[in-house]
């Protein structure tokens, strides 16, 4: 297949923004692609070269892509950012300067002369050297990749092999419209597709298992340690009574420990450490690799926990000091020291070949508790059992006493739904006081909200100017994204990549689940799940809340935990 064929696609995706005619659109790509493509077309169309959990990234900055194209344009690399500048997308300033390139400039490159036709194969296996690519001249076989491919690609390719490299498609196709493309293209229905999915986090292998064997194929995929699930979730609750409600009237309760879910993948030798997120963080926790090793009695297992961070007397630490620990690279070691961990486990999907999610939670926790011998590092969650209000209560507050967010309430019938929120397990916490923040900066979103703009960067008032505070990207409704985008359009003062800064005029009351201290916003504090409560139209910014209030909020939090 031309890599030009999967262009037209991305264009013609970009033209519209109605979901089934993007949906139909994908489908039809899907019908047509040939069989042995057909495990990466679907990453592909939706701006990915690999699936999340495989911890793979491309990682080739906007700097360096610019000079490799200002090689190939013969454009300067300042003429390439006016560009960017004027059109405000960095795939349309490429395609543009490659549509009026000189005559001669495609004969200054070994390998050049845009004589070869791009194949997806020759591009995905070129992407694919990208992300291989390490070491001191890294940087120099990169740019050779990009060069020998953007020296053969026609204007149309340029743009989206521009976008496809930065991770910046933006065509409005996400797991919701590839599911239901897939569903479209194979007649399966959307469920089942959603459900393969949630097991294996691949559209590509999803997709192969359509064509080859529709819902039959589909049902025989199985969870397997190495690629992790979604994770189930949780829905919010105001009280105890009403969790236990949802939860049918007995239910677990369980603290809700403030750390990182953390699925743990064991098959034979090999153990694999698997955020919410699906990150690999297998290399940042060396000593939980060795502490599940010893503590649970299998050798093929997937199960499931919470990583906390604990001080010298075994009390949690705040979030942001296990997060840390996450983004940390080198000196692994050192930060183990510093920062110690304690992982929870609360549930078990597989052991063995036996596949438990079909299982009523009451059993998974037997069988949990059948394989783990607890130790100083791995433990078991702490739980109670109970249909009394006052007892799940007080249950609660011994949980926020001890340094915990609150509890966790579940259904002790239901199975393991994996990536859905479907009314099995809810949460319970403190709600604090609402603030009034100014958005100062925002990212684009992706699928379905490409083009409106999707984290939305928050700040306070500090003297003169702006301290950060944090991100708010989820609990908008469409029509909320849609409204903040037009707002916030006009403000616009710079663009680098999917980042977008502007000037502070918007104000917006969020809540939010707990303040932290934080030494990544400039603010010194972190807002943890932000959420929109009102768009503040009679406030401007020097309305907003300031650095002291959130100095006082986090005193009266932290008198109170």
């Amino acid at each position: 297949m031309r890599f030009g064929e999967l262009a037209e696609v991305y264009a013609a995706l970009e033209a519209t923004s109605k979901r089934l005619e993007k949906r139909d659109i994908v489908a039809e790509l899907l019908r047509r692609t040939p069989s042995e493509l057909l495990d990466r077309i679907p990453l592909l169309v939706m701006g990915r070269v690999f699936p999340t959990y495989s911890g793979k990234k491309l990682e080739y900055g906007e700097k360096l892509f610019l000079k490799a194209a200002s090689s190939v344009s013969g454009f300067t690399v300042e003429s390439l950012e006016r560009r960017i500048r004027d059109l405000g997308d960095i795939g349309l300033a490429v395609e543009a300067c490659v549509l009026e390139k000189p005559q001669t400039s495609l004969l200054t490159f070994a390998g050049g002369g845009g004589e070869r036709t791009l194949t997806v194969t020759e591009v995905h296996d070129a992407l694919c050297r990208l992300a291989q690519k390490s070491g001191t001249d890294s940087q120099s076989h990169k740019a050779k990749v990009i060069i020998d491919l953007l020296s053969n690609a026609t204007a149309l390719e340029a743009r989206f092999l521009t976008r496809l490299v930065l991770e910046q498609m933006r065509v409005g196709v996400g797991e919701g419209v590839m599911r239901d493309a897939i569903a479209l293209a194979y007649e399966v229905e959307p469920a089942v597709i959603e459900r393969a999915h949630a097991l294996v986090n691949d559209y590509g292998r999803v997709a192969v298992a359509a064509r080859d064997g529709g819902q039959e194929a589909l049902d025989a995929i199985k969870l397997a340690p190495g690629t992790p699930l979604k994770c189930m979730l949780a829905q919010k609750v105001p009280t105890v009574e009403e969790g236990l409600t949802g939860a049918g009237g007995t239910a677990a309760f369980e603290y809700k420990y403030d750390g990182i879910r953390l699925q743990v993948h064991r098959d034979g030798d090999t153990i694999t450490l698997f955020t919410r997120r699906l990150e690999n963080v297998t290399r940042q926790f060396p000593e939980i690799v060795g502490a599940v090793r010893d503590a649970v009695r299998a050798e093929r297992y997937i199960i499931e926990g919470e990583l906390v961070a604990v001080d010298e007397t075994g009390m949690p630490l705040p979030f942001q000091e296990l997060s840390r620990r996450v983004r940390r690279k080198y000196d692994i070691e050192r930060m183990a020291r510093a920062i110690p961990v304690i992982l929870n486990l609360f549930d078990v999907l597989l052991v063995g070949e036996r596949t438990l999610v079909e299982l009523p939670l009451r059993e998974r926790r037997q069988e949990l508790e059948g394989i783990v011998d607890e130790s100083g590092r791995v433990l078991l969650s702490r739980t109670l059992v109970t249909a009394d209000a006052d007892a799940a209560r007080e249950f609660y507050e011994e949980a926020l006493s001890q340094g915990h967010e609150g509890a966790m309430i579940k259904n002790l019938d239901a199975p393991y739904q994996a990536g859905s929120r479907v009314g099995y397990m809810y949460k319970l916490k403190p709600t604090l006081e609402t603030l009034d923040v100014v958005v100062v900066g925002a990212e684009w979103g992706e699928g379905r909200r490409a083009s409106w703009f999707g984290s939305l960067v928050l700040a306070v008032r500090d003297g003169d100017g702006f301290a950060l505070v944090g991100r708010m990207g989820t609990g908008l409704t469409d029509e909320q994204f849609a409204h903040i985008t037009e707002e916030l359009r006009p403000l616009m003062v710079q663009e680098s990549g999917r980042e977008v800064t502007f000037t502070p005029r918007i104000v917006v009351e969020v809540a939010y689940e707990e303040l932290q201290q934080s030494p990544t916003y400039s603010s010194g504090y972190a807002l943890r799940f932000p959420r929109l409560v009102r768009f503040r139209e009679d406030l401007g910014p020097d309305d907003a809340d300031d650095v002291d209030r959130l100095r006082r909020i986090y005193t009266i939090q932290k008198a109170r935990g």
